[in-house]
């Protein structure tokens, strides 16, 4: 079979929501203009399937923007957008304070900084959900503080339960949740496998859903050796998932397409499935996410991995050739 053709792309990858959703703009305008009605239209006027949360957290990356939130400057009056924004941009300062490394290689002062922010959101984020307890993107920001704060499996169930409340196969309370129930956060793989098959099979043909699946077992790769990935099984289903979701013919690339997509690709790439993972990546083009792919590097080395496989096929008749994982 001959691999999908992944085209030479200028530039460094883009992780800029901005680049990935191009009807995000006017909402970056308005915040830089410090617009706020500007910023509540834009939100007003979010098609019904596109979930909030990517908007949201494109408001959470902007610099600066807390003061701005808090009122300052001619900011916004309380309300529940407001403080949705506010709580999701302190969620996202507290993990960066933290950074990304294991908690053993994680400084006291930065843990202190990490618990003081994430305090800060989930009072805020409480307030919201109070008086909006369908706020869809406020109780996926506190799957997040729930997370941060250690407040254990329980209460994790309990959000996520309240964000599927608020909206019917949530995918991205779904993906943060399952980084809840991993091993490290106090949760099982029986667990973890169980809630992402859940997802894909729950939602409807074509959602993004599925790509907890993807999630899922790479987070078992993780913790057991990316053999894992490689087990005809897991392999099997996860070219499942994806003709579930992004290989389906309803499938349509509303809000979180990126994120499932490079699920998709970084999982493929890992499991030796030279084909599946040209697929997906010639569909992100130069689009990536910070999870799971670890770099723009890393990318950029599978890419030109697969386009080297691609070239000795079409040059030997397209005999079969092995693409080694980026860790080899």
């Amino acid at each position: 079979m001959r691999l999908p053709k992944i085209p030479s792309l200028p530039g460094v990858p883009s992780y800029d929501l901005v680049d990935h959703y191009p009807d995000l703009a006017p909402l970056r305008r308005a915040l830089r203009a410090r617009d706020w009605p500007a910023v509540v239209a834009y939100f007003d006027q979010l098609p019904e399937h596109d979930d909030p949360t990517v908007a949201t957290a494109m408001v959470a990356e902007t610099r600066g923007v807390e003061t701005f939130l808090r009122g300052a400057g001619g900011g916004p009056a309380e309300s529940t957008l407001a403080g949705t924004l506010l709580g999701a941009r302190l969620v996202w300062m507290a993990w960066q304070a933290r950074g990304s490394a294991r908690a053993r290689y994680t400084s006291s002062r930065q843990f202190a900084s990490f618990h003081q922010i994430l305090h800060e959101a989930e009072r805020v984020l409480a307030e919201v959900t109070a008086e909006e307890p369908g706020n869809i993107a406020a109780w996926t920001a506190r799957l997040r503080t729930a997370r941060g704060l250690g407040m254990g499996q329980a209460e994790a169930n309990r959000r996520y339960e309240r964000a599927a409340k608020a909206r019917p196969d949530p995918f991205f309370a779904q993906l943060t949740h399952v980084q809840q129930l991993c091993p490290k956060w106090g949760g099982s793989l029986d667990r973890l496998l169980g809630f992402a098959r859940h997802c894909a099979q729950t939602a409807p043909p074509g959602s993004l859903n599925a790509a907890a699946v993807a999630d899922a077992h790479l987070e078992v790769a993780y913790e057991s050796g990316i053999a894992h990935l490689r087990s005809p099984a897991v392999l099997h289903e996860i070219r499942g998932a994806v003709a579930r979701s992004v290989g389906h013919p309803d499938y349509r690339p509303v809000h979180g397409w990126v994120q499932a997509e490079c699920s998709f690709s970084y999982v493929l790439w890992l499991a030796g499935d030279p084909a599946g993972a040209a697929a997906r990546l010639a569909a992100l083009g130069n689009r990536v996410t910070i999870y799971p792919w670890g770099s723009a590097g890393e990318l950029r080395t599978a890419r030109r991995k697969l386009r080297g496989a691609a070239a000795r096929r079409s040059g030997a008749g397209h005999r079969p050739a092995r693409v080694g994982s980026p860790h080899e």
